[in-house]
This record gives structure tokens, C-alpha cells and sequence, in this order.
């Protein structure tokens, strides 16, 4: 079988979620500081948010790279960390759609804990995800979309 490459949008979610909580608290702050009403504070808060989000996504992404060949997964992330899955230890694929992108989970034989990858729809472009699901499926692999 010949490589197959796809591009999925994921970011890493732990620095997402630090730098949008961090960039609220430091917003708030300032705004708490300004000689204005309550309501313009609040107002300044919540009009910031589309920002810290861009911001947040900018700050966090890691695109990564699927390569399926010979039913092995090689996924190749943009801060050259490499993962490898076999297929034949992947029990199912698991997609949870949420506001903003997908969880996808890859439950394996040999661990009860699956692994995570967090895909981000929010500015960015489109990514392969239904070519990579559409291939894992003919490789065989169980999925779920919940």
C-alpha cells in the first residue's frame, strides 16, 4: 500500500485553555483598574473574547500529520513529536464533535486509557478529516461518531 498523508488542525489543549484563561484574568484586571461603569467593564470583558480566542488558537496549534502505511499510523505533530498506532491494536475511533472542533479518541487493546487528539475547526482552514476517517475505515478500524 502507498503512504497516505493527512492534515488535521489539532492544537495542544492544555496551552489553549492556560492562554485563554490567562489572557481573561489579565483583560479583567485592566478593565477593573478603568474609571468606568460596571456595565462598560463587563462590556469590555466579553468584546475581548473573540480576541483571546484568536489568540489562544494562534498560540497552541499543532498541526499534525497522519500517514497511513503498512497498517501502521505514523502521526507527525508540528513540534516534531512522533506517535505511532498499529492498527491491528486499535480496538475503535471515537468522534465527538464539540463547539469549535472534535475530540478524537483512539481506543487500543493494550491500554484502557485512550489517546486524545484535539482537532480545532475555529479560524483555520479546512482540514483532511474525512479523507483520514474514510481511509482508517477501509483499513478496517471501527468508528463512532457520538
Amino acid at each position: 500500500m502507498s503512504d497516505t498523508t493527512f492534515h488535521i488542525a489539532t492544537l495542544h489543549r492544555g496551552k489553549y485553555m492556560v492562554l485563554l484563561l490567562l489572557g481573561v484574568c489579565i483583560v479583567t484586571a485592566i478593565a477593573s483598574r478603568l474609571p468606568l461603569q460596571e456595565a462598560v467593564k463587563i462590556l469590555i470583558v466579553l468584546c475581548s473574547l473573540p480576541l483571546l480566542l484568536l489568540l489562544s488558537i494562534k498560540g497552541s496549534r499543532n498541526d499534525s500529520y497522519w500517514t497511513i502505511k503498512n497498517d501502521e499510523v505514523s502521526i507527525r505533530f508540528h513540534n516534531d513529536k512522533e506517535e505511532l498506532l498499529i492498527l491491528s491494536e486499535v480496538k475503535y475511533l471515537r468522534n465527538l464533535p464539540r463547539s469549535g472542533g472534535n475530540l478524537i479518541m483512539i481506543f487500543l487493546t493494550k491500554s484502557k486509557a485512550p489517546k486524545r487528539y484535539w482537532r480545532n475547526k475555529l479560524f483555520q482552514k479546512d482540514d483532511d478529516l474525512n479523507a483520514l476517517i474514510h481511509a482508517l475505515k477501509q483499513q478496517g478500524v471501527e468508528y463512532y461518531y457520538m
